[in-house]
């Protein structure tokens, strides 16, 4: 099977869906990890230095 556009048509199932803690559509259905804020691997938040997103925020 190609990897080109008939391969697109099949990408339907939903991976991702909306996090419980953080809000975001980060959470992984199979995993049942959040890959924005950490929730279901740990009871941290997930944050890094290089994340712009923390930053506007305001977290350090």
């Amino acid at each position: 099977m190609s990897k080109g556009t008939p391969s697109f048509g099949k990408r339907q199932k939903i991976v991702h869906f909306r996090c419980r803690r953080c809000g975001r559509h980060a959470y992984h259905k199979q995993k049942r990890v959040c890959s924005a804020c950490g929730y279901g691997a740990t009871a941290r938040r997930r944050k890094y230095r290089w994340s712009k997103r923390n930053r506007l925020i305001g977290n350090k």
